[in-house]
């Protein structure tokens, strides 16, 4: 483990990036009824909720593992809650473009702001609670990994 507690130090944001969106896609793939994880547009999507979560953990990476701001795993479990709003603020506008590229047709620039709203709340209450909960305990790992240890 203490390889991959150095690795986490030394490059937290790529760290972060990498375990919150791997995990975060494979959390999302195995949501969907199997029928579904691959047909129509189900990928894209859970290519999107992982690539928004490595973007929100790029983001927070540094923060996770600096001690001095990130003093306990409570603390780590916040920054992962906080890093998963952040993913679902990421994911909203993208997915409202590409409504908007699938000819949904928002009537002026307020209904844009609305929808992009809307699909925020209604991306966490479908799932988004659920990664919001696997964010904490991602958070929660990588720093207990990176956390230095006090000689015994």
């Amino acid at each position: 483990m203490q390889p991959l507690g150095s690795y986490i130090r030394q490059r937290p944001r790529t760290a972060a990036a990498l375990a919150f969106g791997s995990i975060t896609m494979a959390v999302t793939h195995l949501a969907w009824v199997p029928d579904a994880r691959t047909s129509g547009l189900v990928p894209a999507l859970t290519i999107a909720a992982g690539v928004a979560h490595a973007v929100a953990g790029a983001i927070t990476g540094r923060r996770l593992v600096d001690d001095t701001r990130t003093r306990t795993s409570l603390q780590a479990s916040l920054v992962g809650a906080c890093t998963s709003l952040l993913a679902v603020a990421l994911f909203a506008p993208a997915f409202v473009v590409f409504l908007r590229a699938t000819d949904v047709r928002p009537l002026g620039p307020l209904s844009y702001l609305l929808l992009t709203l809307l699909t925020g709340v209604f991306s966490f209450l479908g799932a988004g609670w659920a990664l919001l909960l696997v964010s904490v305990g991602i958070a929660w790992t990588l720093h207990r990994i990176a956390a230095p240890r006090s000689p015994a």
